[in-house]
Order: structure tokens, then C-alpha cells, then sequence
């Protein structure tokens, strides 16, 4: 069943104008997502061009709510698909739009079983970046999954607004369809209420915190690799989709470490 509670948050990674992001919220409004996220905008926000692109999909736009940073817009997300229009050479899982929106799906379902009504269930959501560039790898390897369309190879680009709408649509046909066939990229879902998924913002906190101490530690010998060292720390991490406990568990780790180096 098609749900505002498990329906992906939409985030946007630096857009660029305001039309487009009016367009993307008109067809997140098609398939039925209403949230948005928009992370650190290059016109700023409000913007008074979004509003007439959105049409029917203006109360999104209203609503919108922005961020400083990526990590920041997904304190809430525990499952992130991030779409790109080319492959990257980085350790993370790959699926075409179809196989993303069944995990996205499979993922906000199991997350429910772990809403007490306390605090908000975690989230999915679906990553975006600018217009002109795309996302970059810092911002890809933040993501669960990697999802390419099978697009023409002599031109797979697509605009801002229809990209949202292919990923929102194939999201809202798997929910509608009756299909429970397990994903081929799922994990068992934790049946124990500590075995909720770290959200993006948690995970990131964490490789920060990671990343800071094997400096500390001269673990980075070589410069010119830690860039790309860092990033497959990352995707490791990310793969293992560890939960709150497992990532205050690590805390741990890093500062028994540190205790015993000093």
C-alpha cells in the first residue's frame, strides 16, 4: 500500500535553479512523495521561480526545508539510494531504478516494525545532484546503493525532473504492485529493537570520527591515496549497514584505541 510513511524523502543536492527544482516537486507530486529536501541550494531559498514550475506540486515546494550539508538532511534516513547518470569506480552496490525501488520499499517496511510511536520511524530517500555536475563521489559513497538507468549510452543524461520522476515512478509501482519477492540486494531485517538501522548522519558522524583518529594514528602514509582510502572505508561501512548499536559500539572501539595509544 502507498503510504506518506513509507514514501523516500527527495534530496537535492545543490541544485542549481529554481525552475528545476519547482519541476521535481511537480513530479514528486505525480507519484505521490511529498517530502523535500534541499541541500545547501546555489540560488538560495525560497525561490520565487520554483513555485509556477511546481503547478500542482506547490504545497511541496512551500515546504521544503533546507540544509547545510548532506549529513545534515539525513539525520532521519537509515536506506539512501543515490541516482547518477554513470557508474563510479567506488565499493558500493549497483542497481537499475527498478531493483532501487524495491529495496527502497523492502527497507521502509521493515523499518516500521521498529516504530514504538515515540520517535519518527527511520527513513529512506532518493538522492539528486546539480544540474550541470551530478553528485560527487564524497556524496555517492554516503549512499546504500548506486542506481544508473539503463539509458541510451550515446546520451543517458537526463534533466533534473526526470530523473525524479523515473525513480519516484518505478517507487510507486512497486508499491503498488502485489509482488513480495525479497530483492536480490536485501539483508534480513533485525527483529530486535537495537537493531535499528544508523541513520546517513550517524554513519557520517562515525566515519569522521573514524577518519580523524588513523590520522592521528599516521595510518594514511600516502597522501595522494587518502582521498580514495577514505572513500572505500566508507563504502565498507556502508555495505555492512550496521545498526545504532553496532555504530555506538565502534564508538567505543575508536576511543578504547585512543586510550591505548596514549
Amino acid at each position: 500500500m502507498v503510504t506518506l510513511a513509507t514514501a523516500p524523502i527527495v534530496i537535492l543536492a545543490r541544485p542549481q535553479m529554481g525552475e528545476n527544482i519547482g519541476a521535481a516537486a511537480r513530479a514528486m507530486m505525480n507519484c505521490g512523495l511529498a517530502d523535500l529536501r534541499l541541500v545547501s541550494p546555489r540560488d538560495g531559498w525560497p525561490n520565487p521561480l520554483a513555485v509556477p514550475m511546481a503547478a500542482g506540486g506547490s504545497e511541496i515546494v512551500e515546504n521544503a526545508v533546507v540544509f547545510k550539508s548532506l549529513a545534515d538532511a539525513t539525520y532521519d534516513v537509515s536506506f539512501m539510494v543515490a541516482a547518477s547518470a554513470r557508474r563510479r569506480d567506488l565499493p558500493i552496490k549497483n542497481a537499475d531504478p527498478r531493483l532501487a525501488a524495491t529495496l527502497l520499499l523492502a527497507h521502509a517496511r521493515g523499518a516500521s516494525a521498529f516504530d514504538t510511536g515515540v520517535e519518527p520511524s527511520p527513513r529512506t530517500a532518493l538522492l539528486f545532484g546539480p544540474e550541470a555536475s551530478g553528485l560527487n563521489n564524497d556524496e555517492v559513497v554516503l549512499a546504500d546503493v548506486l542506481v544508473t538507468a539503463p539509458l541510451n549510452p550515446a546520451y543517458p543524461s537526463l534533466n533534473l525532473a526526470q530523473a525524479v520522476f523515473l525513480m519516484a515512478w518505478e517507487w510507486r509501482m512497486a508499491a503498488h504492485s502485489g509482488d513480495t519477492t525479497e530483492p536480490v540486494l536485501t539483508t534480513p531485517q533485525p527483529n530486535m529493537p537495537d537493531g535499528q538501522r544508523a541513520s546517513i548522519q550517524e554513519r557520517d558522524f562515525f566515519f569522521q570520527r573514524l577518519e580523524t583518529a588513523l590520522d592521528d594514528g599516521d595510518f594514511f602514509t600516502a597522501p595522494d591515496m587518502a582521498v580514495s582510502v577514505k572513500r572505500n572505508i566508507r563504502a565498507l561501512f556502508s555495505r555492512a549497514m550496521p545498526s545504532v548499536q553496532e555504530i555506538s559500539t565502534l564508538h567505543g572501539v575508536i576511543q578504547a584505541l585512543k586510550r591505548q595509544r596514549k
